[in-house]
C-alpha cells in the first residue's frame, strides 16, 4: 500500500502535468487578489455533495484577499455573485458547462462583459470559452490545486 502523502503528491503531480492553457496565457499569473465565480452543476449520485471541488479554497490560500461566490442556477444569482469583482481579476470555473444550458449562457454573458476573465474547466473542455482558458480535466482536490498554482504562478517542489 502506498503512503496516503505518497499518493497525494503523485496525484498532485499529474494534475499539474494534465492541465491545457488555451489563448495566448496573457493575464497569467494573476496580477492582484481575483474574484472567483464557481458555477455549481448538478451533482450525479456518485458524487457526495460535500465533496470539495473548485479552486477558490487554494487560490485564497496562495493569493491573499482572494474573494470567492458559487452560483447554483442562472436565476438572478449572477449579479450578486459579480458584485465583488470590480475591476480585479475574475476567474469563472465551470465543470462540465457543455451538459448544462444555463452555465454556457451565464459565461457568455459575463464574458461579454468581461472578456478579461480567466476561465477554468474542471470538467471535460468541450467548448473552449474566454480569451485564456485553462482545462483541468477533472474536478479533484488536486485538479484544483494545480489550477490554483496556475493563475497563482506559484512554484512547487
Amino acid at each position: 500500500m502506498i503512503p496516503i502523502l505518497a499518493r497525494t503528491r503523485r496525484g498532485l503531480a499529474a494534475a499539474r502535468r494534465a492541465l491545457r492553457v488555451t489563448g495566448p496565457g496573457e493575464g497569467l499569473p494573476l496580477r492582484g487578489a481575483p474574484h472567483v465565480v464557481e458555477f455549481q452543476s448538478a451533482l450525479n449520485f456518485a458524487i457526495a455533495p460535500e465533496t470539495p471541488w473548485g479552486i477558490a479554497a487554494p487560490l485564497a490560500r496562495l493569493v491573499p484577499g482572494t474573494t470567492a461566490a458559487r452560483v447554483a442556477d442562472g436565476n438572478g444569482a449572477l449579479p450578486a455573485a459579480l458584485a465583488d469583482a470590480g475591476g480585479r481579476p475574475l476567474v469563472l470555473v465551470v465543470r462540465d458547462a457543455h451538459r448544462y444550458p444555463w452555465i454556457a449562457d451565464a459565461l457568455g454573458r459575463v464574458l461579454a462583459q468581461r472578456p478579461d476573465a480567466v476561465v477554468v474547466e474542471m470538467g471535460v473542455p468541450v467548448t473552449v470559452a474566454g480569451a485564456v482558458h485553462v482545462a483541468t480535466y477533472g474536478a479533484t482536490t488536486a485538479a484544483g490545486q494545480a489550477a490554483a498554482e496556475l493563475l497563482a504562478g506559484a512554484e512547487h517542489k
